[in-house]
């Protein structure tokens, strides 16, 4: 008895589990694949044309509009990707919200997301688009710049953004180091929060006595601690050209230990002082990464100021530079569908039309046994009505055939080409005969096991 009911209890989890796979519908979501798009390009605020110029780390603004048909359906949770062509790159990770265009309800479409590796834009929409269904479009907005590390020298490049062709000339260049310091800074790839910041000093080679050097982080800035270093090299002919030259260069020295930080009333690091004595004609270069305020917004713009003083020097030397937030933004917009009068809402309106019209004959009929007269006037009256009526009923008839068949086509399914998963527990025959054939597995072995005790 003790093997009959294990293996009564086996069957029944198994069958247990068969019937609730068989009775839950699967969502899955889908990538959205049926859409038109077309895409913009400018360089403080004036379009690419074929034959613009780019520089390396030049900043240009993409503009992407997309059309979708009517019968591609959009529900919550599906996405849509847009993958940049290879010579384009995408400055730091990032999210925004696509909005509903013109309205300031706060309405959203969906959430849109930056990808710097794998160079893709993501949107994932919400249900706005499933009560919008007609005349769906969407823009969206961010910057990107020309991928160095992929178009490594001067030359002419094309590519395609959306559905777009564009032909730009790129000339690469490495900047410049100046005479005697350099400094800026950008946001760190896959982490927006984070600003990294680079300087160049002394690029000219002059020996600077008693050198002292400060920096002063800006707009609530503070150091991502470890992440300064300071170093200098052997002066090298004709100084220092730019970035890429210095850090070629083997390095003579790191100073890095020599920094005294300055610190906030939460004990983190907002500056350092580095006095660093007589500079023998040597070349210097910091850098260090800074972590942004809490609160500080996408497009918010924060500072950071280098100074530095010599006593062969008659004033102190100073140099600001600031860094605006990366930020994007979408829009989307969508019409309501008009939804027909139902078939049965109609047919509910002709009967109702179909026993007034009876009511109506009723009434007549009686009237016209009460008297000669009267029933030659009735009967006028009631053959009018019986003719109304039947007027009536015919035209609401015609209505609720149209209704009916303006219905049907309403609900006819509509031919996008949105890719997905198909539905589990939609017919319930497979689970049936499963479960038939493991109740048949269950009588045998049951017999067999009465049998053999």
């Amino acid at each position: 008895m003790k093997q009959v009911r294990q293996i009564v209890w086996s069957l029944v989890l198994v069958l247990t589990i068969l019937f609730t796979a068989g009775l839950t519908k699967t969502i899955q979501a889908a990538e959205v694949s049926s859409y038109t798009q077309t895409a913009r390009l400018t360089k403080d605020g004036n379009p690419l044309t074929n034959g613009s110029k780019v520089l390396t780390n030049e900043k240009l603004s993409a503009s992407i509009s997309l059309t979708f048909p009517d019968s591609q359906a959009i529900q919550a949770g599906d996405t849509l990707t847009i993958s940049l062509p290879k010579e384009l790159t995408l400055y730091t990770a990032l999210e925004f919200n696509v909005l509903e265009e013109g309205q300031s309800n706060g309405q959203t479409v969906g959430k849109a997301v930056v990808d710097t590796g794998k160079k893709t834009v993501t949107v994932t929409f919400n249900d706005y688009f499933a009560s919008h269904p007609l005349n769906k479009r969407v823009a969206l907005h961010f910057d990107v710049k020309v991928d160095s590390e992929v178009v490594t020298k001067t030359s002419p490049i094309q590519f395609k953004l959306g559905n777009t062709d564009f032909s730009l000339n790129y000339e690469k260049t490495d900047g410049e180091a100046g005479d005697y310091e350099m400094k800026y800074g950008y946001q760190d790839k896959s982490d927006p929060t984070i600003i990294k910041w680079r300087i160049i000093l002394n690029a000219r080679q002059d020996m600077l006595r008693g050198m002292v050097i400060k920096d002063q982080f800006g707009d609530g800035l503070t150091l991502v601690e470890g992440s300064l270093r300071a170093v200098r090299y052997a002066p090298v002919e004709g100084g220092i050209k730019n970035e890429a030259q210095i850090l070629s260069l083997p390095v003579l020295d790191n100073f890095t230990k020599k920094a005294v930080f300055d610190k906030n009333a939460d004990g983190k690091i907002t500056g350092f002082t580095i006095e660093f004595g007589d500079n023998y004609n040597w070349p210097m270069y910091i850098e260090y990464s800074t972590k942004v305020a809490p609160g500080t917004k996408v497009g918010d713009i924060v500072h950071n100021t280098l100074t530095w003083t010599a006593t062969n020097f008659p004033a102190p030397r100073s140099l600001t530079r600031e860094v605006r937030l990366e930020s994007g933004t979408g829009e989307g917009l969508g019409e309501k569908d008009q939804t027909p009068p139902t078939s049965s809402s109609t047919s509910s309106s002709s009967s109702s039309s179909s026993s007034s019209s009876s009511s109506s004959t009723s009434s007549s009929s009686s009237s016209s046994s009460s008297s000669s007269t009267s029933s030659s006037s009735s009967s006028s009256s009631s053959s009018s009505t019986s003719s109304s009526s039947t007027s009536n009923s015919i035209s609401t008839s015609s209505s609720s055939l149209k209704s009916s068949s303006s219905s049907v086509k309403e609900e006819a399914p509509k031919p996008g080409k949105k890719k997905v998963l198909p539905s589990t527990g939609e017919k319930m025959t497979p689970v049936v005969l499963i479960m038939g054939v493991f109740l048949a597995v269950l009588s045998v072995g049951i017999l067999r096991v009465k049998k053999d005790s």
